[in-house]
């Protein structure tokens, strides 16, 4: 029978809109410190090196928290699509006490690692080169960002539940409102615009601060405020924290953490390593993520939808229309990133200019993106088969294939070509395009055997 996927396609764009916007808002933070510190530095690159050091750094204990708070959505959604809401009360409940004890423990992470900063900026310091002043410079935006990873996680909490029950508008709004936030306060605190100090990356930190205490503040007043979601809070009570939800999130989530730690440290990594080469090459590397990354956040918001999707199809037992569901995900993704690497290949110089004006940078990222292109394909793959699995709740099979993609093939062939074969940032791209495609060949592989398995049910 042939399958018309108009259906699906709607379904799935019509959530993926609003996350998309809502996720492209997260990193859009950090694409807009980039840009912006990048054109307060001119033609020296240290201000963008030493966003690109704080960043990498602090973006790996983020996104350890963000995997776990992503457990949410599929286990909300689960009981939502049954018509379960006191189960769903329940768990937003334990979500709420579940995101605060991770962003303490994050906070206090992020605070313990503080010193590895300056004991890279040490490490990597070579004759000739600022190494040492990048990761003094990149401290003051590093602990801005430590200090907002508690309101951050209360917002995800919120955040993921809403799009857990199909409300997907509302995150949207709040970060689109953060992001011009953020991006104003960049305006007056790197530059020193309007009275304030010139404060450079630390002003790019303090604006992110500022701007995610912001979204803290409205989404919990919109939940409170919201005449919609008074049935959830009726059910809050004193019993309702229980042991058994905390650690039903924290199955599902520590998998999922543990996948978004491995690959990020693949492209943190990539970025360290790219220090040893000079603050050319560690800009150049920054700057060809930051793109990279807001294309990405794409493929995450489809992903994103998939995962609420698929969790509401298993959730109601709809095993008919899972097949279609996960080919209408596919088309959407591969799609995007078509465009994307057709974008990166014919823009990449007008793309590298909007973030310095630094000649060599704006050379060596022209390059890179034509070997970021390449990886668009995989990196679609798998990360929205990954997506899908985790709205199956099926998250443990990931941890094998991250470990194999990215520590057994990426990082040590990337070394081999950047080192071995002196082919420098080039070579630590080229790692990551075959840790990528590997990533993306298992889980692929995993999700089909699964659909197979759900029909027979």
């Amino acid at each position: 029978m042939k399958i018309r996927y108009t259906t699906y396609y709607k379904r799935l764009l019509a959530l993926a809109a609003p996350v998309m916007l809502a996720q492209a808002g997260q990193l859009a933070t950090q694409f807009a410190d980039t840009a912006m510190v990048g054109n307060y530095g001119g033609e020296d690159p240290i201000p963008l090196a030493a966003v690109s050091l704080g960043s990498s750094l602090f973006l790996l204990i983020y996104l350890a928290a963000l995997g776990l708070a992503l457990a949410i959505t599929p286990l909300v959604g689960e009981k939502y699509a049954v018509g379960n809401r006191r189960e769903v009360g329940y768990i937003f409940q334990n979500s709420i006490l579940y995101c605060g004890i991770i962003g303490v423990v994050a906070t206090i992470v992020a605070v313990a690692l503080r010193p590895f900063i300056s004991v890279l900026g040490e490490w990597m310091s070579a004759p000739g080169q600022n190494i040492e002043l990048v990761a003094k410079m990149a401290l003051p935006y590093y602990d801005m960002l430590v200090w907002s990873i508690i309101p951050l996680m209360l917002f995800l909490a919120i955040k993921q539940f809403l799009e857990g029950i199909g409300n997907t508008k509302t995150a949207m709004w709040i970060t689109i409102a953060g992001n011009v936030l953020n991006i104003a306060l960049n305006y007056l605190f790197i530059f020193g615009k309007c009275g304030f100090e010139a404060m450079g990356a630390e002003g790019a930190g303090l604006a992110t601060l500022v701007s995610r205490i912001g979204q803290m503040v409205a989404i919990v007043a919109y939940y409170y405020l919201s005449s919609r979601l008074r049935i959830y809070r009726s059910f809050f009570a004193a019993k309702g924290f229980k042991l058994s939800y905390l650690k039903s999130l924290f199955r599902v989530g520590y998998p999922i953490s543990f996948q978004m730690v491995l690959e990020s440290a693949a492209f943190i990594l990539t970025s360290i390593l790219a220090l040893s080469f000079g603050e050319v090459a560690a800009g150049s590397m920054q700057v060809s993520f930051s793109i990279a990354n807001m294309a990405w956040m794409i493929t995450v918001a489809i992903g994103s939808a998939s995962t609420i999707l698929v969790s509401h199809i298993a959730g109601a037992k709809q095993r008919d229309e899972l097949g279609p569901m996960v080919n209408a995900t596919y088309h959407v993704g591969i799609a995007w990133a078509t465009l994307m690497a057709i974008v990166f290949i014919v823009l990449r110089e007008p793309l590298a200019a909007l973030f310095t004006d630094n000649t060599e940078v704006i050379t060596l990222t022209a390059e890179l993106m034509l070997l970021i292109a390449i990886y668009q394909f995989s990196d679609a793959i798998q990360g929205l088969s990954i997506s899908m699995l985790r709205g199956l709740q099926d998250v443990k099979i990931i941890m094998p294939i991250v470990l194999c993609s990215y520590l057994l093939l990426n990082i040590p062939i990337g070394c081999i070509l950047a080192y071995g074969l002196d082919l420098g940032c080039h070579g630590l791209v080229i790692g990551l395009i075959v840790g990528l495609s590997s990533a993306a060949l298992f889980t692929s592989i995993r999700l089909h055997h699964k659909v197979i398995e759900c029909d027979r049910v």
